[in-house]
């Protein structure tokens, strides 16, 4: 969903979004929170934010145009999108604001409305909050009714981890002795580290594990961005290496034998495992641009597969809806039930789970996953008539290939799909080629970028 698109400042499934100082601002930081206090009224809000410079610059614009609307503000300081997701519904908050620039470089930065169960918005729920925020149809309150700012309660954390203790097989993991290596971006997880170690009884050794304003490297979890621990993984011993997004809502892992995974392996691979703990028949859900991997996966478990949109959120709602009992997407996140959005910690826990409950290491893990080569390709786009232009692009594989357009389109062919959706955060049209041969994912790559060149 898209309403609004400056290049600099996008409002979409995700909230707010922009670069900052010529994007996102405080200004405009503060009509959202504005909007939001009108959405929910004058209830207890919570926000949280990671370790970013601006980060703290639109929390302060951020609270006060809460308070400002009367709601009862309290500030959570640095939290993880996980810890949003579970203190949100646990400590009966009317919402909250997660102020996080995730996986994206350093100068930009968002905002993330939760709703009351700890979840993304659903779009029925986005349209009202956005028409509320273009619309500057605010409701501020006397002085009187202005609420002081609060921090939560310690006991309020303290249920998050007892949360993770009744979703994860702790025994199991303190008995495997595992050592980890994570790199956690100088992120919102660095804060909570330690504790999580301690609590699954594993040797943590942290890299990029201090919360504060540095960005060390691109924060999106990808193969380069792990390529620095792939070299000591196995000298360290370590059972697996983790990286992280600042706000701990994506993973991409590297195994015991130093591989960095696509991020598109994270949760065919943590499906593998926890399917095998599901009924089968049931439903899983990811989205139109994941690895066939999940598909090959699901199939094996007998479990059914439904395709979401692009974006967590879309994939939250629709697992929702569907009662799934898994979602993930290929961006390095995955999930099981309550199904309220992507925590590190809980994947982190999940994976190291594996690896003690089969007594397999993730190297062998991997070798009885099925794999595809995927081409993923950026196409710089200026013309008004975009969307006309993609759909065209039907004449080009329709009559060889199924044909969705649930987000943009994708092709599917027995050995591998083509998707073609254009961005709602940039002027580019995403393409991403998968096939059993890397040849074949690359030939229809060049295909449709010369098709797309000649309309």
């Amino acid at each position: 969903m898209q309403e609004l698109n400056t290049r600099l400042l996008t409002l979409g499934g995700a909230g707010m979004r922009g670069k900052i100082g010529s994007g996102l601002t405080p200004g405009a930081a503060s009509d959202f929170a504005a909007a939001f206090a009108s959405f929910t009224g004058a209830g207890k809000v919570l926000v949280g934010s990671d370790p970013r410079t601006s980060s703290g610059m639109l929390k302060c614009a951020v609270t006060a145009a809460l308070a400002g609307g009367g709601c009862e503000v309290i500030d959570g300081g640095v939290l993880t999108a996980g810890l949003m997701h579970f203190l949100i519904p646990a400590g009966g908050y009317a919402g909250g604001i997660l102020i996080t620039g995730g996986h994206q470089a350093a100068g930009w930065n968002a905002l993330i409305p939760l709703a009351s169960d700890g979840s993304y918005f659903d779009p029925l729920r986005q349209r009202e909050l956005f028409d509320l925020y273009l619309g500057r149809r605010f409701a501020p309150v006397r002085a009187s009714e202005v609420k002081a700012v609060q921090q939560p309660a310690p006991e309020e954390l303290e249920a998050y981890w007892t949360f993770l203790e009744r979703n994860i097989d702790v025994e199991a993991v303190r008995k495997a002795n595992l050592t980890l290596l994570g790199d956690f971006c100088n992120g919102s997880g660095a804060r909570f580290a330690k504790r999580f170690a301690s609590l699954l009884g594993v040797r943590l050794i942290g890299l990029n594990d201090v919360p504060c304003g540095t960005i060390p490297r691109d924060p999106e979890p990808r193969p380069r961005t792990a390529s620095p621990i792939r070299s000591i993984v196995e000298p360290l011993g370590a059972a697996v290496g983790l990286v992280f997004n600042s706000d701990l809502s994506r993973m991409g892992i590297v195994t015991d034998s130093g591989e960095p995974l696509s991020e598109e392996l994270t949760y065919p691979l943590a499906a593998d495992y926890l399917l095998g703990k599901l009924p089968a028949g049931t439903p899983i859900v990811t989205n139109v641009c994941t690895s066939r991997s999940v598909d090959d996966v699901a199939a094996r478990h007998g479990a059914t597969l439904e395709r979401a949109r692009v974006g967590q959120a879309a994939v939250i709602d629709l697992a929702r809806s569907t009662g799934a009992g898994l979602a993930g997407e290929g961006s390095g996140s995955f999930t099981t039930a309550p199904l309220r959005g992507f925590d590190g910690f809980l994947m982190a826990g999940l994976i190291l789970e594996s690896i003690a409950v089969r007594g397999v290491p993730l190297s062998e893990q991997l070798a009885s996953l099925p794999r595809y080569e995927m081409v993923k390709q950026a196409i710089p786009v200026s013309s008004p008539n975009a969307y006309s232009m993609l759909r065209r692009m039907i004449r080009e594989f329709g009559e060889e290939a199924s044909v969705s357009e649930l987000d943009g389109l994708r092709f599917d062919w027995p050995d591998g799909f083509l998707s073609l959706r254009l961005s709602s955060t940039e002027a580019a049209l995403r393409l991403i080629s998968e096939s059993k041969s890397r040849e074949t994912a690359l030939e229809r790559a060049w295909r449709a970028r010369l098709a797309w060149e000649r309309l």
